[in-house]
C-alpha cells in the first residue's frame, strides 16, 4: 500500500519516490495545492477502491496522515 501511495504521490506532485516519507506535506512540496490535492483524492479513490469523506480529505495533508487513513479503510 505504502509503495502505491508513493508512486501516486510521485505522479501528481512530480517528485521522485525515494524524496517521499513521512515528513512529506502540503507545506514541503511546491506542487501540492488545492488543485493537485484533488487530483491526490481522486487517484487515491481510484486506485485503492475506496471512498474519501469530505473530512479525511481536509486531514489529508501529509503523507503520513493519508497512510494512517487508508490503513483503516483497507
Amino acid at each position: 500500500m505504502q509503495e502505491k501511495l508513493k508512486e501516486i504521490m510521485s505522479n501528481i506532485f512530480d517528485i521522485p519516490k525515494e524524496k517521499i516519507n513521512d515528513s512529506t506535506s502540503m507545506k514541503s512540496v511546491d506542487k501540492w495545492d488545492s488543485l493537485s490535492h484533488i487530483n491526490l483524492i481522486l487517484s487515491i479513490e481510484e486506485n485503492f477502491q475506496i471512498e474519501i469523506s469530505e473530512d479525511e480529505m481536509s486531514q489529508m495533508t501529509s503523507y503520513k496522515t493519508i497512510k494512517e487513513i487508508l490503513k483503516r479503510k483497507l
